[in-house]
């Protein structure tokens, strides 16, 4: 890995590895992305610890290497080269056991996340943070930034009756706060005791994650850099049509399309609809796997020339909106096996949306009741801020 230039910034793990008090036996919740400014990942540096004994892993959906498909479950398997134990927490089992548990002195959370609420790793820290509670055993966040950026809020919010555990924490869609920031928000809605948080270093809550001066690592198969990440709170919810959300190409979450789609009629209706900085081109591809695996494909390529899209959501029903129109009775909802709700709702929290989609209702008027929803969590997550 080419050498990273020093600059201010650093991850929350530095402050608690340093820290002389610390000691015990530790369970550490992580994935491929829980690594510092130099790409050495925490857990090794646990096992090298002279006061801290690395115990136990768990890993979240696509599990500690973070390459395990979109929804599958993930087995326990043995660090390979540390020898500790890599429990699931995506699978037949989504929370640690008392078993787990009852043998370690601190929990230990350090994942890179996206900051939307059906990345299920705020799912897993939610599920964390109870199971610790119930023992009594405390929490360390080790905070990592929002790439998306953690000054802007998008809804809607998650409607009860709703919950899954693509919606298991009950915040707006793109919720603007950082890992660390979410935990403290969340164990004082819930009454349980409230984590430690270990900040990051020389962060502003709109710094983009491209300014930082360190690696990316994705987290998941699909989340190949920020540009991703920036795209993802409104592309995301492709995944509930019968369209390819891009994953399996180059490009997840900004290459979209069908086998049934014609991209220069998907164009016309999107036309000046686009924000400023974003752009979309014609493009054909063939998925390796996910949707419509190993079908020709014809679609949309989205770019953007800043780091983050401020209103990705509102954009993600913009571009929905264009091909529902461009293609009457063509796009459908789906619903997943196992379940008897329209994925789509399951990810936008609600089912107005999807109902306000199919009856072309202004999307102006679709996000003002999004951002309504959202106005009490505006004001309540301020005192949570660790980051101006």
């Amino acid at each position: 890995m080419d050498p990273v230039p020093e600059t201010s910034f650093d991850y929350g793990l530095e402050g608690f590895l340093a820290d002389p008090q610390l000691k015990g036996r530790v369970g550490l919740v992580t994935n491929a992305s829980g690594r510092d400014r130099h790409g050495v990942h925490i857990a090794k540096r646990l096992a090298g610890h002279p006061r801290l004994q690395l115990v136990r892993l768990f890993s979240p959906e696509h599990g500690f290497w973070s390459n395990a498909p979109d929804a599958e479950d993930v087995e326990h398997t043995v660090h390979p080269t540390l020898g500790v134990p890599i429990i699931s927490l995506f699978g037949p089992r989504q929370a640690p056991t008392r078993q787990d548990l009852e043998d370690l002195d601190l929990i230990v959370y350090d994942i890179q996340d996206v900051g939307v609420r059906f990345y299920t790793y705020i799912s897993t820290l939610r599920n964390v943070i109870d199971s610790a509670a119930a023992l009594g055993r405390p929490v360390h966040v080790l905070d990592r930034p929002n790439p998306i950026g953690g000054h802007i809020v998008e809804g809607p919010a998650l409607t009860p009756g709703f919950e899954s555990f693509v919606g298991h924490v009950a915040v707006p869609l793109r919720y603007g706060l950082t890992p660390g920031e979410l935990a403290r928000w969340y164990a004082s809605t819930s009454g349980a005791p409230a984590p430690i948080v270990w900040p990051c270093r020389g962060y502003r809550r709109r710094q983009p994650f491209t300014g930082l001066g360190v690696p990316w690592t994705p987290p998941s198969p699909s989340m190949p850099d920020p540009a991703t990440a920036a795209f993802y709170p409104g592309t995301c919810l492709f995944e509930g049509l019968n369209v390819s959300e891009g994953r399996g190409t180059p490009a997840p979450f900004r290459m979209l399309g069908a086998p049934w789609v014609n991209a220069d009629r998907w164009l016309a209706a999107l036309g000046n609809r686009l924000p400023k900085g974003v752009s979309a081109v014609r493009c054909e591809f063939r998925p390796t796997f996910g949707t419509f695996e190993h079908q020709a494909c014809q679609g949309i390529l989205l770019r953007s020339d800043s780091p983050t899209v401020d209103q990705a959501v509102h954009f993600g029903l913009e571009v929905i909106q264009s091909l529902m129109r461009s293609h009457p009775g063509q796009v459908t909802f789906l619903t997943r096996a196992g379940d008897t709700m329209p994925f789509f709702d399951r990810l936008a929290g609600n089912a107005w949306l999807r109902e306000g989609l199919l009856s072309d209702v202004d999307l102006s008027e679709l996000m003002e009741r999004a951002q309504e929803e959202c106005t009490a969590f505006c004001q309540a997550r301020e005192r949570f801020f660790l980051y101006d």
